[in-house]
């Protein structure tokens, strides 16, 4: 059995959980408890405790990219850094702008954040291929940027305040568990793409089947022709469930629903997804088993 709960998203199933821009999952599986991304900061800890789940529990902590509102939370949940693992790309270290209309605004991993990787460089895995982070539990390292439609659209993001280093995202990673069944994967935000990423892990994974995609698609931007080319990738790639989240945006998520219908669920923090037996059904509003 596989258990991914979603402690922060930018919407939420409860009344009793916080939202933020942001996004961050805890996993359990057989072996291991992980955590992928940790949001900005302010909705970790308490949503963790209300859901009581135990952040100091996590057996390694994985980084999708070095965005402050996918790193913020780290040290509410780093409690014991020589014992735990943070698994990141390098360049999630770097400096990075979002530069619009001749402002810029630093998006980077928060500097305490950047500090206190610095302090226990000792339990740093920088990942730049895939690597195993967890018996069955992966992170993609690198994705190479096949499809011309996922960066033909210029994006607002930088390595300098003056906007004259465009800011590729190199860091940019995703976590697939391998199970008997099929793929589950985790986007954090899909900066490289999302059919970029699903396509690398279908040849990581001999072409088996995706049994869940859930995350982060950053759609919100995207053109028409964009997210129609995106929908008619993800029909081709024919997930088994379909959870868009975070910097998916609205229109993309209606045009997910209308095209997977029961297959695509809502996300927000609270919501949990059971992997097991391949069955899928829905049990409450917060709960899905898949």
């Amino acid at each position: 059995m596989i258990r991914v709960i979603v402690i922060v998203d930018n919407t939420a199933h409860r009344p009793d959980l916080r939202t933020e821009h942001g996004f961050a999952c805890w996993i359990e599986t057989g072996d291991a408890r992980l955590l992928f991304d940790t949001g900005q900061g302010a909705a970790l800890a308490p949503n963790a405790q209300t859901l009581g789940i135990e952040l100091a529990r996590a057996d390694a902590i994985a980084l999708s990219h070095g965005h402050y509102d996918h790193t913020g939370g780290l040290p509410s949940a780093w409690a014991a850094p020589a014992n735990t693992p943070l698994y990141l790309h390098a360049g999630a270290l770097a400096a990075r702008y979002r530069v619009s209309g001749g402002t810029a605004k630093e998006i980077s991993m928060p500097r305490p954040v950047r500090e206190l990787v610095a302090q226990h460089m000792e339990s740093v895995r920088y990942v730049s291929q895939p690597t195993e982070i967890a018996p069955g539990a992966w992170l993609t390292g690198y994705v190479p940027r096949r499809h011309h439609e996922e960066v033909a659209e210029p994006e607002p993001f930088f390595l300098d305040p003056s906007g004259q280093r465009p800011d590729a995202l190199v860091d940019d990673q995703a976590l697939y568990l391998v199970t008997g069944t099929g793929v589950i994967v985790l986007l954090g935000c899909a900066h490289a793409g999302a059919i970029n990423t699903l396509d690398h892990i279908r040849d990581l994974t001999g072409n088996a089947p995706l049994q869940a995609v859930i995350g982060g698609m950053h759609l919100r931007a995207a053109s028409a022709e964009r997210l129609a080319w995106t929908v008619a990738q993800l029909q081709r790639l024919n997930p088994g469930l379909l959870v868009p989240a975070h910097c998916t945006g609205a229109p993309a998520a209606a045009a997910l629903a209308m095209a997977f219908g029961d297959r695509c669920r809502p996300c927000g923090a609270g919501a949990t997804f059971d992997f097991g037996n391949g069955n899928q059904t829905t049990t409450t509003k917060e709960k899905h088993i898949c």
